[in-house]
């Protein structure tokens, strides 16, 4: 099962990379075109923005499991190691629960977008399909969200001591 969970990290992180490159390349040859030779395809925008939107939301996830979102730690500095944990646990549950809201109020979105049958202005795709990374990676937020909530709890029932920003 690691290995699967590993490999299954390592697409993700893949398809993060690989979309930054395609955004970078999309824009690139866009202004070349433009500058070179006064042309432009009107699709390379839109392409380039509904990418954004995978990959803002892919890396958010991504982010989650490397903890590099920015955290107030001031408190849980000074606090003791239980009280730390349990800072940390609320935290996590809570900002789970934020991003249940983003599944939920995401999938009326598209739901609403496919019941009115909009399309995009260039690509003439049905908008809700460049939508569909918002609810998707919101729940592997959510999943990751309350499994570090699950290891703070389970570290403060166990008395184990709380790793700190700032070493004593």
């Amino acid at each position: 099962m690691k290995d699967f969970v590993r490999k299954l990290q390592t697409i993700e992180e893949g398809f993060a990379a690989f979309s930054l490159l395609g955004i970078a390349l999309l824009t690139f040859f866009e202004t070349a075109l433009r500058y070179t030779m006064n042309h432009t395809f009107t699709w390379f925008g839109e392409v380039a923005n509904y990418t954004m939107i995978f990959c803002t939301y892919l890396a958010a996830s991504i982010g989650i499991k490397y903890g590099t979102h920015f955290s107030m730690e001031a408190l849980t500095e000074f606090v003791p190691d239980r009280v730390s944990h349990l800072l940390k646990t609320v935290a996590y549950f809570i900002s789970g629960i934020v991003t249940i809201l983003f599944i939920y109020y995401g999938t009326v979105h598209l739901m609403t977008l496919k019941k009115f049958g909009v399309t995009s202005s260039a690509m003439q795709i049905p908008m809700y399909i460049p939508y569909i990374p918002i609810p998707l990676f919101a729940l592997t937020m959510a999943v990751r969200f309350f499994a570090l909530s699950h290891r703070h709890l389970r570290s403060c029932l166990k008395g184990e001591p709380f790793e700190r920003v700032r070493k004593k």
